[in-house]
């Protein structure tokens, strides 16, 4: 035997080297490679991911402007239409009427300016004095205020109004500072600077933070000017504030007015930690997770087993002692759920043992009630029965009295009976006679062959029991069977169609199989019945007990009976399906005297 194969039957039997092969097989060398590549990918993607994404936030900065402007220039409307200024142009009011105000205040705008056609400012909420239009894009127009000396774009939308034969001008705008976009100023991450061309010079107009105004790089003025209106260029960020930056231009035609640069901040905490040597340092760890997982999966295709053994232990606990769990390994797992599954079986035997030594007690019990019943009360029965006969025969009754004595007549015969079959429980086999199992199934067929046509019930016979023969008392099996069979149709009644599997519609059936099990004989009866409710299944064989509106619940205890007195046992269980299945085992001729049927739980 080589060292390989020593190793390799070590390492099938072992849960543990089964754990340590998977970590072999996903190695360390074959990651860090793949580590090397997958880092350039991701680098290289992320970084260009992240500047459509600015180049997008520009386009969306730019729109915000273009979009204040429009809304600026609908409220000049509304309030150069309602008259709301009048008071303002008279001279009669040097404050904004309060309407005006609260709009004015609520919307956030920072300057409502009126001046007449020649241009002399008649009102203006705040000092302006060097307003002027300039461009910003294709066909669009912002205002340019000096403030502090600082040139200060404003978003600012005009309307026109006459009064009294003179026309006059309406301008409300918002200034583009830190406070024009409230959710850019959120994003502490993102740093936009806006530069505007302003005498010849590009000018930061506005910054979303409050550093120091930077000026824009004249290698980076000059490619920018080279570039198409939706084109960027990368930033060279260098020991600036942001990781990844990108210049977008504005232009009017043919001429560069403007540059946008959009760059997302180190103080991210993302965009600086996505690096070379960082991602190389996840993407490995990322490796080394897949290989944990992997051997997360093979542990849990390991546990399975001992997660079934736990749930039939639970099962057993709870008086389930019909589990089992697969037993397909040839490992200390495949040698513990054989043991499992034997120790089930037999507490299963011991669980049905149980329970037949209580209802053999039962009909133990019932026998000898029976028997003091035969002595103490068909003797009076007979005396009562024998009297009214007599007295109905005298010719001085009236037909009432005559219908009366034929009551008392008819329950006493009523009586008689249900004595008679309690009679039976006592009654030991006699006649004993050796016949074949499937000449007993026949003549039980012909007895109830008028029932079985009328309910139109396919019945089905197979007999496997390969030439075996029983020691029976004829007349006591025969009785046994047939209260099986019409128990059968009895629960196929009034129901001619019958789903089994569910989705198949079939004709009532009743299916009787004749097999062998060492020296045992098993009838097998399955119908496809409703089946037997849950609650009786464990007293089906009790009397009295009966899932019928009418009858006295004795048969299946006499079938009961019937299989003790000649040494076997009856089960009854429901099929996965739906319908009932009533196994009764009978020994086979051949046993020696002596012998326990092999009953599992006997």
């Amino acid at each position: 035997m080589t060292m390989l194969t020593v190793l390799y039957k070590w390492w099938s039997r072992s849960i543990r080297w089964k754990l340590v092969g998977v970590f072999v097989i996903i190695s360390v060398i074959p990651m860090l490679i793949a580590t090397k590549f997958a880092t350039q990918v991701v680098s290289t993607t992320f970084e260009d991911n992240v500047e459509a994404w600015l180049f997008q936030t520009s386009h969306f900065f730019v729109a915000n402007i273009l979009d204040q402007r429009r809304e600026t220039a609908s409220i000049a409307d509304v309030l150069a239409e309602n008259g709301s200024l009048t008071a303002l142009v008279t001279g009669q009011s040097r404050e904004m009427p309060p309407a005006v105000s609260h709009m004015i205040n609520a919307l956030g705008y920072d300057l409502l300016l009126i001046s007449d056609n020649e241009g002399k400012i008649v009102f203006s909420s705040k000092p302006a004095t060097n307003i002027t239009s300039v461009p910003f894009g294709e066909g669009q127009k912002l205002y340019l205020d000096v403030i502090d000396g600082t040139p200060t774009l404003m978003a600012a939308g005009s309307s026109t109004f006459d009064y009294q034969g003179q026309r006059y001008h309406v301008l409300i705008g918002t200034l583009v500072d830190q406070s024009f976009v409230a959710n850019m100023g959120a994003l502490s991450s993102l740093t936009v600077r806006l530069y505007y061309k302003v005498n010849g010079q590009f000018t930061q107009v506005y910054a979303s933070n409050e550093q120091a105004a930077v000026a824009l790089p004249a290698a980076t003025l000059a490619e920018v000017a080279s570039n198409a209106a939706d084109e960027y260029t990368s930033a060279d960020i260098g020991g600036e504030d942001a990781s990844i930056g990108i210049y977008a231009p504005i232009r009017d035609g043919n001429n560069l007015i403007g540059v946008l640069f959009c760059g997302l901040s180190s103080e991210s905490g993302i965009a600086d930690w996505v690096t070379s040597k960082n991602l190389f340092i996840a993407i490995f760890a990322f490796g080394m997770l897949l290989s944990l997982g992997a051997g997360l999966i093979m542990s849990r295709l390991l546990t399975s087993p001992v997660i079934r053994l736990a749930e039939g232990v639970n099962a057993i606990a709870k008086g389930d002692f019909t589990q089992r769990v697969p037993t397909r390994r040839h490992d200390e797992l495949g040698q513990l759920s054989v043991a499992f599954n034997s120790m089930a079986q037999q507490l299963e035997g011991l669980r049905k043992m149980e329970a037949k030594l209580r209802r053999r007690e039962r009909m133990t019990t019932l026998g000898e009630v029976a028997a003091g019943l035969a002595h103490e009360v068909r003797n009076p029965l007979g005396i009562i029965k024998t009297s009214a006969e007599l007295l109905q025969n005298s010719a001085n009754l009236t037909e009432v009295e005559t219908r009366r004595l034929g009551y008392v007549i008819d329950e006493v015969r009523r009586i008689d009976q249900l004595i008679r079959d309690f009679l039976a429980f006592a009654r030991p086999p006699q006649r004993m006679t050796e016949l074949a199992p499937v000449d007993l199934v026949d003549r039980v067929l012909g007895s109830c062959q008028s029932e079985i046509e009328h309910q139109q019930v396919l019945v089905n016979v197979e007999d496997e029991s390969g030439g075996a023969r029983i020691h029976v008392d004829r007349d006591q099996m025969i009785q046994a069977c047939l209260n099986l069979v019409l128990n059968a149709l009895q629960a196929m009644e009034g129901t001619p169609e019958l789903a089994t599997p569910p989705g198949l519609a079939v004709r009532p059936r009743l299916d009787i199989r004749i097999a062998t099990e060492g020296d045992e004989v098993h009838f097998i009866f399955a119908d496809n019945g409703p089946g037997i409710p849950p609650t009786l299944i464990d007293r089906i064989f009790d009397p009295f007990v009966t899932t019928k509106d009418s009858g006295t619940g004795l048969g299946l205890a006499r079938v009961f009976a019937v299989a003790e007195g000649h040494g076997g046992w009856i089960e009854a269980r429901n099929a996965v399906h739906g319908g009932a299945i009533f196994e009764l085992v009978i020994p086979a001729s051949q046993r020696r005297a002596g012998d326990v049927p092999n009953d599992p739980a006997r």
